[in-house]
């Protein structure tokens, strides 16, 4: 009898066993059956729709006009049609790949109270509503007015998630196809950056940019002018505005001009900065702007200083004819010849070579020495005190420029000052001038 009991124990326990592996095998089957094959759930045509809403992070709604769309909170609103554009486009043809019939309770799918909710018109009105993102990821549920609730691609939401200012169609600057200077104009002051190719203001035809006749370093002068070609008018704060004071903008704090072939191209006015950044406008435009206060910083605080050269020589040897190298309380000349060789081959080569007393001497590397010194730092406002400690006075085949001076004077334990025909340009480490001095002296004896 015993027997018989435990026999009929371990028949229930197999049935029990048997039912849960059948019941998990159900469950699991569930939960892997391929998605519904994708159906259209909503569909338009982009030209027959007239109105176009949506409320994401604001509520904004556009009536098509003759000329385009319209903002309908303000017609005065700047619209940038791509966007909207992009928006019927994502609404073409809308498609499902998943659908849950007629939901009784909408709140758990995020759409009794919508991510987004956009309204169109095709002759027909239509509310759509998109909602939360599945668990999966990837999409999100949607209503399109039946009833049922559909799992639709998140990208559909992505076409939708801008506000008023976000479709704001940028102003942008002219194009300048031949960039010829750059007026700032400040309280108290300014300045002007012209390009003066070509003008005999200086010695060398390299420098291109000048300050009031005074040359500039180019790669310094294009960081600045960059800074005003290459804006990019993209965080609009007001795009109608009608008192310009809260901007700073009615006395702007700075007024820059940019150049074309000599001729204003566009005004940039800069008024408050809070220390980050700045308001600007287009001058006479009702759209404000914001940027980074660099912007301001830079055209407001810029001198001569932060742009002028620090070459301490830069010579077209090919147009010197002679070279006096002033030392110790004298003065020795050094001529620049030509001299042509002709091979075995018949060819002919022509070599630049220095002379002292009809000698060839070995100047060129002390030349090439002097166009690759560098400074360490400008001398603006410096004056050169006593004897120069060594000067070059160079002689050129230039009706203007036809003799540069050069001069090092000691300055300081660690520096050298520099002139150039008598003006204060950078000083150089003492150093170096130590071993141009070494080097002509060595040439001479």
């Amino acid at each position: 009898m015993k027997r018989g009991k435990k026999l009929l124990l371990l028949l229930i326990v197999l049935a029990l066993l048997t039912g849960a592996t059948a019941a998990v095998k159900l469950t699991v089957k569930d939960d892997t059956q391929p998605e519904e094959a994708a159906a259209t759930v909503f569909s338009l045509n982009p030209d027959e729709v007239t109105k176009l809403g949506w409320d994401y992070s604001e509520k904004v709604s556009f009536t098509a006009g003759e000329s385009g769309w319209v903002c309908d909170q303000d017609a005065a609103f700047p619209v940038d049609e791509t966007y909207l554009t992009a928006m019927l486009d994502a609404l073409t043809e809308v498609t499902s790949t998943k659908t849950i019939e007629a939901p009784e309770n909408l709140d758990q799918y995020g759409l009794e109270v919508p991510v987004c909710k956009i309204t169109v018109s095709d002759g027909e009105d239509h509310t759509l509503s998109i909602g939360l993102e599945t668990a999966v990821g990837g999409q999100r549920y949607f209503t399109n007015g039946d009833g049922n609730v559909y799992l639709v691609d998140d990208a559909l939401l992505e076409a939708f998630q801008y506000g008023l200012y976000d479709v704001l169609k940028h102003q942008t600057l002219p194009e300048v196809e031949n960039l010829s200077g750059l007026t700032v104009e400040v309280p108290g002051g300014g300045y002007t950056i012209a390009r003066q190719e070509g003008s005999n203001l200086t010695y060398s035809d390299d420098y291109v940019w000048f300050w009031e006749n005074r040359p500039l370093d180019n790669e310094l002068t294009g960081t600045l002018l960059s800074t005003v070609t290459n804006l990019n008018l993209s965080r609009c704060v007001d795009y109608h505005a009608e008192d310009l004071s809260q901007y700073g903008l009615e006395a702007p704090s700075v007024t820059a001009t940019v150049l074309d072939g000599g001729a204003a191209s566009y005004t940039l006015e800069i008024g408050d900065t809070d220390g980050d950044t700045c308001y600007l406008r287009l001058k006479d435009s009702p759209m404000v702007y914001q940027a980074d206060a660099a912007l301001y910083n830079t055209l407001r605080y810029t001198t001569y200083a932060d742009l002028q050269p620090d070459d301490v020589l830069l010579m077209d040897w090919d147009t010197v004819q002679s070279v006096a190298v002033a030392l110790d309380g004298s003065e020795y000349r050094l001529e620049r010849t030509v001299e042509k060789t002709a091979a075995e081959d018949g060819t002919a080569t022509v070599e630049t070579v220095w002379k002292r007393n009809g000698q060839s001497v070995a100047l060129a590397p002390i030349l090439d020495s002097l166009t690759a010194m560098t400074s360490n730092g400008y001398a603006s406002g410096l004056t050169p005190e006593g004897e120069p400690e060594i000067t070059f006075r160079i002689y050129r085949e230039r009706e203007t420029f036809s003799q540069v001076t050069l001069s090092f004077y000691a300055y300081n334990s660690t520096s050298c000052l520099v002139t150039l025909d008598g003006e204060s340009t950078v000083t150089v480490r003492r150093e170096d001038v130590s071993d141009l001095i070494a080097s002509v002296q060595d040439l001479l004896a």
